[in-house]
């Protein structure tokens, strides 16, 4: 009966380290998910979509309401580079990626950045969801959601 048990404690403490093991990378891999990717993005309140390309190196980021400009930025770095320079003759985009952190800044041509944080992030090679996220509008404010953000994948 003893020997039953051990092997019962054995068995639940692998698959908790197991467990624990593939939620720890999924929330430390959102560095290594993202470059060279386009991810379909909806606002909390569903009434907006973009399309986000990131770089496949470096900190820049395609952002557009286009999918077909999206998907064209993901094809080659110079497809991303022709969007990204048709892009910043208005704004530019710049992303950064850390552990279960993602930033994305948005300047315009007079100066002003714009930023949003999203924390608590979990990644799969499909998608990446984000538990909360934090803002800061140029001129507006700024401000925290606790609404759940998820990224897909579509390239």
């Amino acid at each position: 009966m003893k020997k039953k048990w051990t092997v019962i404690g054995i068995i639940v403490a692998v698959i908790v380290i197991v467990c624990g093991g593939v939620y720890w990378n999924m929330g430390h891999s959102v560095a290594k998910k993202i470059p060279g990717n386009t991810y379909l993005y909806q606002s909390v309140s569903k009434d907006k979509t973009l399309y986000v390309t990131f770089a496949k190196s470096g900190d820049r980021a395609v952002v557009n309401s286009d999918k077909a400009t999206a998907l064209k930025a993901g094809k080659s770095q110079q497809d991303f580079d022709k969007e990204y320079k048709a892009q910043s003759k208005l704004t530019s985009w710049n992303y950064k990626a850390e552990g279960g952190t993602l930033t994305l800044a948005q300047g315009t041509k007079d100066g002003k950045i714009s930023q949003w944080q999203y924390n608590g992030i979990l990644a799969t090679s499909k998608k990446f969801t984000a538990h909360s996220f934090t803002y800061q509008i140029a001129k507006a404010g700024q401000g925290q959601v606790k609404s759940k953000t998820v990224f897909e994948k579509i390239n």
